[in-house]
């Protein structure tokens, strides 16, 4: 990633007011802003890694260091389009809906703000767990990374009461 923070705007389409909306798994390039979702968190992972994770859970719920570890390691792969940053959940104990985060390089864990996402539709205001990979993540409350927010320098299956359903904007650092 560019020296220079990135800022990008997630947006979905709004929910039919009588159906609750099944979980969504999707996989967001910071860097094109461009945004694929799919029918398992199976499928997401395999179109973020090019292929080269084909056997992850069908549910996010189910990450586990041994896969963390995977995804963190399938960006050095020879041919590797997108790093694997880290993955936002709407449910505690990542549960619900999930959003991978990729992007052509890893972040310097600590050395700045590599990129921020400005989160819209479910996104916005749904954040309540996370898995940190190549990125630590910083959540906000407000949109351009400002107003109350927390670092998360590992994975944390509660993100707090402070930062439960308050996320507006992330920054990975």
């Amino acid at each position: 990633m560019a020296a220079a923070a990135t800022i990008l705007v997630l947006g979905t389409a709004a929910a039919t007011a009588n159906a609750a909306p099944a979980p969504r798994n999707c996989v967001l390039n910071i860097d094109s802003g461009s945004m694929q979702c799919y029918d398992t968190f199976q499928e997401a992972v395999n179109a973020s890694t090019n292929g080269r994770i084909a056997d992850a859970p069908l549910s996010a719920k189910h990450i586990d260091q041994k896969l963390a570890d995977r995804l963190k390691g399938s960006s050095g792969t020879t041919g590797a389009q997108a790093v694997q940053l880290g993955v936002i959940y709407t449910d505690w104990n990542y549960g619900g809906s999930a959003l991978v985060l990729t992007g052509g390089s890893g972040c310097q864990s600590g050395n700045g703000r590599d990129a921020q996402i400005n989160l819209e539709g479910i996104w916005n205001n749904s954040v309540s767990s996370l898995t940190t990979l190549t990125c630590w993540l910083e959540l906000w409350d407000a949109p351009n990374a400002s107003g109350v927010h927390q670092e998360y320098q590992q994975s944390t299956s509660y993100v707090g009461d402070a930062m439960n359903d308050r996320a507006s904007s992330i920054a990975l650092l």
